[in-house]
């Protein structure tokens, strides 16, 4: 591995709020755990994950992977398409 990759719990966070909505539970459960760095508040995030759609817990899986990763399918920190809609449960 010759080249260095920093990733951002900011960065994870925004990918969120793209695929989510600000205003989304979802979203608000996650940023709070990131913010706060509470263990307990992201089980309860991934927890809750799991009353969603496959097609929303598919998007959210995906743009943490491509976070951690730096896979394709999520925007770049500063490239942020149109938002979709996205189903809630």
């Amino acid at each position: 591995m010759s080249a260095v990759r920093m990733v951002t719990l900011d960065c994870l966070l925004r990918r969120l709020e793209h695929v989510l909505g600000v205003d989304d539970l979802l979203y608000r459960r996650f940023a709070r755990g990131l913010r706060l760095e509470d263990e307990q508040c992201l089980a309860a995030a991934m927890s809750s994950l799991r009353l969603y759609p496959d097609e929303v817990r598919r998007l959210v899986e995906d743009t943490v992977m491509g976070w951690l990763f730096g896979a394709g399918g999520g925007p770049a920190s500063n490239e942020m398409a149109p938002r979709e809609a996205v189903p809630h449960p």
